[in-house]
Formats: C-alpha cells, sequence, structure tokens
C-alpha cells in the first residue's frame, strides 16, 4: 500500500531575514513618530489633571466650602508639586474684621500677606482640620516641570536677578519674603473679589500672572525657561532658548482669571493655539 506523502512547507532562512529586516525597518521608521506621541501624551495628561485641581479648588469657592483658596507650585529638581489649600469663611471674616491682621494692610503688602506661603496660614494646614481637608490635595508630577518667575524685589532679596529660578531652599520663613521662581501661588475668591498672587506667580507690579508654563522634564533641575513680561500679565511670550539652543519641549500654558475663566494653550512652534 502507497503512503501518502505529507505536504509540509516551512519558511526558508531567506525568507525569515527579508521579513526581520522588513520589521526592522517598519520598527525604525514608526518608532521616533510613537516616542514622540507618547511624550507629548504625558504632557497633555499632565496639563490636564493640573487645569483640573485649579478648577476643582475654584469651584469650591462658588459652592461655599471655601471662602479663600490657593494654588500651589513647586518646581524642584525631580517633580513639579501642586498643592490646593483652603480658607473657610469664618477665618476670612475674622481677618476681614480684625485691624490689625496683615489681611489689611495696603496695597502691595496686602498682596503676599492675602495669597501667604505660611504652612499655618491656612485652615487645611491644620492637624484638626475636619473633613475640610478632603477637598484639597498635594499631587507631584515627575514627567513635566514648569516656569514661574522672581520679580525684581524677590531677586533682590536673595541677591539674585530678575527672572531667576532662585532655589526653593532659599524660601524665607516671614510670608514668603526672599520668595523666588521655583515656587509660585494664585489665590482666588468668590465671584473674584479677592485675587492675589505670591513668589514665582506675582509680577513687578504686584498683579498675579494669570497663567504658568508646562513643559516636559527633559533634565533634573531644569525647567521650561520661557519669559513672562509685565506689559502684557495675561499674554505669553515665545519659549525662550536655554545656551544650548534647545527650546521647551511640548510647551503649554494653563491660563485663568480672577473669575475662573480656565483654558489650556499650546506652543505650535510659531504661535499659541487653543
Amino acid at each position: 500500500m502507497r503512503v501518502l506523502e505529507k505536504n509540509t512547507k516551512a519558511f526558508t532562512i531567506l525568507e525569515l531575514i527579508v521579513v526581520l529586516t522588513i520589521v526592522g525597518i517598519v520598527s525604525a521608521v514608526a518608532y521616533p513618530n510613537f516616542s514622540s506621541w507618547n511624550k507629548e501624551r504625558k504632557v497633555r495628561s499632565a496639563v490636564n489633571k493640573i487645569l483640573s485641581i485649579v478648577k476643582n479648588i475654584q469651584i469650591q469657592t462658588q459652592q461655599g466650602t471655601f471662602a479663600y483658596v490657593q494654588v500651589k507650585f513647586t518646581n524642584t529638581d525631580k517633580y513639579l508639586q501642586v498643592e490646593t489649600k483652603g480658607m473657610t469663611m469664618d477665618t476670612l471674616a475674622s481677618k476681614i474684621n480684625n485691624g490689625d491682621d496683615p489681611w489689611n494692610q495696603a496695597f502691595p503688602d496686602n498682596v503676599k500677606s492675602r495669597c501667604s506661603l505660611d504652612e499655618d496660614y491656612w485652615d487645611t494646614d491644620a492637624a484638626d482640620a475636619g473633613e475640610i481637608k478632603n477637598f484639597v490635595s498635594k499631587t507631584n508630577f515627575s514627567d513635566i516641570t514648569a516656569s514661574m518667575k522672581a520679580n525684581q524685589e524677590q531677586a533682590d532679596a536673595v541677591g539674585g536677578e530678575e527672572g531667576d529660578a532662585v532655589p526653593v531652599d532659599m524660601l524665607g520663613d516671614d510670608d514668603g519674603a526672599g520668595a523666588q521662581g521655583d515656587v509660585g501661588a494664585v489665590c482666588f475668591s468668590r465671584n473674584g473679589k479677592f485675587y492675589e498672587a505670591n513668589a514665582g506667580l506675582l509680577s513687578n507690579s504686584n498683579k498675579p500672572y494669570d497663567f504658568i508654563y508646562i513643559c516636559r522634564r527633559v533634565n533634573e533641575g531644569e525647567d521650561c525657561n520661557v519669559g513672562y513680561s509685565d506689559s502684557d500679565l495675561d499674554k505669553e511670550l515665545p519659549p525662550g532658548t536655554d545656551d544650548d539652543g534647545n527650546t521647551a519641549e511640548y510647551l503649554n500654558a494653563i491660563k485663568w482669571s480672577r473669575f475662573g475663566n480656565f483654558a489650556i494653550t499650546k506652543w505650535s512652534g510659531s504661535g499659541w493655539i487653543e
């Protein structure tokens, strides 16, 4: 009886080599695009989350949870920390009605005293703060960095120059006097009645900057290296370049106003787009 031969097919070594070569070429072409997309996705995700954090704490003033709130940005060598804090209506009322309270200092001293960087200033910093602590947060973002600006007064206090990002550990204990570009805070109240800033988000004219720059963290200790202008507080300038000619990667700006009006704008290489 004749045995049927099996019809067995397989790749030859040459065919395998050709297939692997094609796969390698396709991967080499596609990987840079995928890598760029993934980096941009991480920045975009972080920017959207920060925007949500800022919006959520500002909304608490409209809902009556707090009368006055702060968003504090701390840019360290390894991460950007975004922290929110709150003050109750009772505390704010007691400050307003106390003529000796720093809250009632004359402008511009009242700006920094109201949006204080003092850890004991905010009700949510207290150990017995209770349920109101559930409405504030502290989040670290390792994939991104930010740019803030030391104004001239702050720079003089630490022997630096205007626009410097002075190290975080040089932050003074006296309500942020001598504060710097690596820490910045903006404060909101209900219906925009009070709107102040401190440190790296406070301009030379003692008005809050209406935005903060966010970009990809390339190396430890770097910021986005982008300029601020006192002549136009609510618009961003084109990104700066460092000594090596490097520009900020995936640069965004998170914008706000005393009444909220939050938005994200992205640097396209030739202009800002929403």
